[in-house]
């Protein structure tokens, strides 16, 4: 009687499985993404990324993807926990600066995010702006001309 029931359960656990991984892959088939690999679960392709950057080569790590992937606008990866796309050459950056703020948000990963906290690179948005032009005061060539350069006179 026991033998009945694991083996039942096991047949029920395996069509679980099985009707999971189908619909999974019934599902992914449908969305039009970039070709590439999302690596190890949690962890992604973050290791390569760091081994490329330890090595002094951090380009490395996207010729190989290009070359892989047989790509040379974009791939896609997971790094540091996150799904991304990476847009390469200059057709990518065209597109990636042509559409800020309109296709395209600046993002940070979470891991980042927490590492500098909230700072004029990890904000977006009205705050954003509101910030560099609060530092375009401070830091741009009028400020610098008004009032650095006298202080600079006085102490020479």
């Amino acid at each position: 009687m026991i033998q009945l029931l694991t083996t039942i359960l096991l047949f029920i656990i395996l069509y679980i499985f099985y009707n999971v991984y189908r619909s999974r892959k019934s599902g992914t088939s449908k969305i039009n993404l970039p070709p590439g690999s999302f690596g190890w679960p949690f962890i992604g392709e973050s290791l390569a990324l760091l081994r490329a950057g330890w090595d002094g080569v951090p380009e490395r790590f996207v010729h190989e993807r290009i070359e892989k992937h047989g790509s040379p606008l974009v791939f896609k990866t997971s790094l540091l926990g996150d799904r991304v796309a990476v847009l390469c050459g200059p057709a990518g950056n065209k597109f990636l600066f042509g559409k800020e703020n309109k296709l395209v948000a600046a993002w940070w990963p979470l891991p980042v995010r927490k590492l500098f906290g909230r700072c004029l690179i990890t904000i977006r948005g009205d705050e954003a702006k509101w910030m560099r032009k609060m530092l375009l005061s401070y830091l741009g060539p009028d400020a610098f001309a008004s009032h650095y350069v006298s202080t600079i006179r006085m102490a020479l």
